[in-house]
């Protein structure tokens, strides 16, 4: 058997906890999400170069146009939050990569079609929908961010059915 050459890397079930908030990255992550989830879309978290692989395979170059992707994206949910439940972070030359696995909940325009049944998050909260989703971020290190936390996303990829609220906003006559 050959030998492997790994890579230290940080591990975490569960949400946002005391735990990740002592990983520098995980840290900052957990104030862009919360802050992602107020629907701000603010160009302070993204580097000018940042790139967006939606989860259709399609890739969105720049800040300005991935910001304009995401609110595509995230457009039909009149809210939405992030409930992560799984990460693994390395470090890297220039920053950090992560893999996580979250549920989006969010809700939706229009009166709830018969049948509909709400999803709770781990908070109790009622939702119109919740789909799980994977994602990959890589983190660059930015003295000069202007999000004050000394990093930024360089790259954002998505992985997620969107079939969920394709589905409700079908039967809600929305599309």
């Amino acid at each position: 058997m050959s030998s492997v050459t790994t890579t230290p890397a940080f591990v975490h079930h569960n949400t946002w906890d005391d735990t990740t908030r002592k990983h520098p990255a995980m840290k900052w992550m957990e104030d862009y999400t919360l802050d992602f989830d107020t629907h701000s879309f603010s160009p302070k978290w993204y580097s000018k170069d940042w790139t967006l692989h939606k989860a259709d395979g399609s890739v969105v170059s720049g800040r300005e146009a991935g910001i304009a992707a995401l609110k595509e994206i995230y457009g039909p949910l009149t809210s939405h939050f992030h409930e992560p439940y799984f990460l693994i972070c390395t470090e890297v030359a220039d920053g950090w990569d992560m893999i996580g696995q979250a549920k989006l909940f969010g809700n939706l325009n229009g009166s709830p079609a018969a049948g509909e049944t709400k999803v709770k998050d781990r908070q109790g909260r009622e939702w119109d929908m919740s789909v799980p989703g994977g994602f990959h971020f890589h983190y660059v290190k930015d003295p000069q961010a202007e999000n004050g936390g000394g990093i930024v996303l360089k790259k954002t990829e998505i992985m997620s059915d969107s079939g969920v609220p394709m589905r409700i906003m079908l039967k809600r006559g929305l599309i």
